[in-house]
């Protein structure tokens, strides 16, 4: 981020858009579906979009618990994950940015 504020400020945006996006239009969505996890019935897509709605939040704040899952299962072949501390990796500033400006709920408007 520090390098490339603005670089991180698009991904970040762009990673708020394509939630929204797979969160209200499940054509679009179910054909991501249908290509990359190569779902072809479409009882499986309904099923697999609705758990997709069900996990991804409007707003996706990194979660430290979610951090420290990850640390623990990369411990056995990473060290440094058994001691690591999950703020060191977390910063929310431009999710908080986009959440304060009204970006996030107009999406949904």
């Amino acid at each position: 981020m520090a390098k490339s504020p603005d670089i991180a400020r698009r991904v970040i945006k762009s990673f708020i858009e394509g939630i929204q996006l797979a969160t209200v239009n499940s054509e679009v969505a179910k054909r991501a579906l249908r290509k990359h996890m190569r779902l072809q019935h479409e009882r499986d897509l309904d099923d697999a979009y609705q758990i997709l709605r069900g996990f991804m939040p409007r707003k996706p704040y990194p979660t430290l618990d979610g951090f420290k899952m990850v640390f623990a299962e990369l411990a056995d072949q990473i060290r440094a994950a058994k001691t690591a501390d999950p703020k060191d990796f977390v910063d929310t500033r431009l999710i908080e940015e986009f959440d304060r400006s009204g970006y996030i709920d107009g999406l949904y408007r």
